[in-house]
């Protein structure tokens, strides 16, 4: 069993529809994060227990998928330390992780001198497409995204075979394609509904249209949009995004569960 709960959608920060993103990955005995956007703690300590979760992955670095990391490296050393939890982070941005504990690091108390350090065991991931993860069970590739930073598409394997794929932040690419080849849920990046060609070919994005093209391309058999930049643009997104794409097309409201 393998079951997608989004706890958070948003392209920046929170806002009344939820926290920014944020999604939960429930297997036989437990719960994986991936990404942990502002306001992604408060959002899981409402529905679940944290001795439930088993691991993090974090597509990139950037603060909408990343800020509460230190939240939750914060709550992991305090008021009392839980064991630690491996968290996945694209190859490259060590340095970049260690900065959160450079800046918010706590001298005067030994347990919080570097929570992150301290909270997770860091495992940078190839995004070579080809490399196997494992967490609680649950098996896992990361491949090359197109994006400002190091990004990675994720395609997680559950043990009956079933397939689901994440974009990250990402432009049109080969290994996005890839990494959604075949799969039975691909959750994509729809940031807009129009957007210039710096927006999508250089910094790295797509359009809800966009993610259609490339769940049909990849033969995916059910599409969920993600990451809007405005919340508004939902139903015109999946309109869009359905003149391309015929299989099962949903938008990711948070507390959706697929």
């Amino acid at each position: 069993m393998l079951e997608l709960e989004i706890l958070g959608s948003n392209a920046t920060a929170p806002t009344k529809e939820g926290p920014a993103s944020c999604y939960l990955l429930r297997t036989e005995t437990g719960v994986l994060l991936v990404d942990a956007g502002p306001g992604s703690l408060a959002a899981y300590c409402a529905r679940h227990e944290l001795s439930e979760l088993r691991g993090i992955v974090v597509t990139h670095l950037h603060a909408d998928h990343s800020l509460d990391l230190m939240a939750w490296a914060y709550r992991w050393t305090f008021p009392e330390e839980l064991p630690s939890i491996p968290l996945f982070f694209p190859e490259g941005e060590a340095e970049r992780l260690a900065a959160f504990d450079a800046v918010f690091g706590i001298p005067t108390l030994p347990t919080m001198n570097r929570p992150i350090a301290q909270s997770f065991e860091a495992r940078p991931m190839t995004r070579d497409g080809v490399t196997v993860y494992e967490v609680d069970g649950l098996v896992f590739r990361s491949f090359a995204a197109h994006h400002s930073v190091p990004s990675a598409a994720l395609r997680f394997e559950a043990p009956d075979g079933r397939v689901l794929a994440f974009s990250s932040d990402t432009g049109l690419c080969e290994p996005l394609v890839e990494a959604a080849r075949d799969a039975d849920l691909f959750v994509c990046e729809a940031t807009y509904l129009e957007a210039d060609e710096q927006a999508l070919h250089g910094h790295g994005h797509l359009t809800a249209r966009m993610a259609g093209e490339v769940a049909a391309s990849a033969n995916a058999r059910h599409l969920v949009l993600t990451h809007f930049a405005d919340p508004a643009d939902w139903e015109e997104g999946r309109r869009r995004a359905a003149e391309v794409f015929d299989g099962r097309l949903d938008v990711a409201v948070p507390g959706s569960r697929f």
